[in-house]
């Protein structure tokens, strides 16, 4: 088969976690475009390497390093390292379905560029899940099973797959850019988002968005997630993606920011009266929503100033160099 099939995931202080992704994968059918996993692990060194060497050499595991703790930065140097194929992305902290590969690459066999992919997230939440009332303030496919409702393969135009599950091909990959370093973890921004926005340009260039229900992986709930400070930080930090899409490569409009700044107010105003209402519930709503619109706010701000925000240069797409 002339189509390859990479596994790429960005690594960062979850060796445990990573071992227990790694032997998922190690388990799961490799179809016969299967060439490898590359691991790049990003930030300070924390024993991911050792993790890699117990694993037998068949499965085909390669670890990469890079100093700079960025997601975006490291999937780009991962990238660097191909030269074509089809790329499934997932993260350190994810269980796969053993027929995973195979449904991603019977879903890619037809095409060789111009469409990605995305298939159910389940949850792993052996530290318990938070109260219900809690649920409704956590992003997709945290404490939710995330899914689609079809049986096969499906173009779903306009939709975004979850970023712990979703492949595409490299080549479309590259020309779009490759990850914005000013998003996701260890971004410049310290906004959410690289997947989505990843996705959001391959469909800008036309891409067509394809669900693929057999591709299924779990998400392992971490205990710090069932946490409210955890939660106000990620809707702080989705606000800030949010506000940088409102903005982002718009001429300034005083009316737009105008507008956020009116809807912060009315967040504070809101959270001001749950607070007299009284209760836990209450309280936690009211620092959401406050929270939630701190970062719109901001990050309509960071937005009207995008081509002077700070960024990681990545090693040059594509490289010469590929995985061996």
């Amino acid at each position: 088969m002339g189509r390859e099939l990479w596994v790429l995931i960005a690594a960062a202080g979850k060796p445990e976690l990573l071992a227990r992704t790694l032997k998922s994968l190690a388990k799961a059918c490799k179809p016969a475009s299967y060439r490898g996993t590359i691991v790049i692990e990003n930030g300070p060194r924390c024993g991911i390497e050792a993790v890699m060497r117990g694993f037998a050499t068949e499965h085909r595991f390669q670890h990469l390093y890079v100093s700079e703790g960025n997601k975006s930065h490291a999937l780009n140097c991962g990238l660097s390292r191909l030269d074509g194929g089809l790329v499934f992305m997932t993260d350190d902290d994810v269980r796969l379905d053993g027929d995973c590969l195979v449904a991603y690459d019977a879903a890619a066999s037809s095409s060789q560029t111009g469409e990605f992919f995305g298939g159910p997230v389940l949850i792993d939440a052996e530290h318990g899940l938070p109260p219900e009332w809690m649920r409704r303030f956590y992003p997709f496919s945290i404490v939710t099973p995330w899914s689609l409702p079809y049986a096969e393969r499906t173009a779903t135009p306009g939709r975004n797959f979850m970023g712990t599950n979703w492949a595409a091909f490299a080549s479309d990959l590259v020309a779009a850019g490759g990850f914005d370093t000013r998003v996701g973890p260890g971004g410049t921004t310290g906004s959410t988002g690289q997947e989505t926005d990843m996705q959001l340009r391959l469909a800008a260039r036309g891409a067509r968005a394809v669900y693929v229900p057999d591709a299924v992986a779990w998400h392992h709930l971490h205990r710090e997630f069932l946490e409210p400070e955890w939660v106000l930080k990620r809707a702080y930090r989705h606000g800030l993606e949010w506000g940088i899409r409102q903005t982002r490569g718009k001429r300034f409009s005083a009316h737009l920011l105008a507008h956020g700044a009116l809807r912060r107010w009315n967040a504070n105003t809101k959270g001001l009266v749950l607070r007299l209402i009284g209760g836990e519930q209450q309280r936690f709503e009211a620092a959401f929503h406050e929270a939630k619109w701190r970062g719109r706010w901001e990050g309509m701000q960071i937005g009207c100033r995008w081509d002077q925000t700070a960024k990681i240069r990545s090693e040059t797409l594509p490289s010469t160099a590929r995985a061996a």
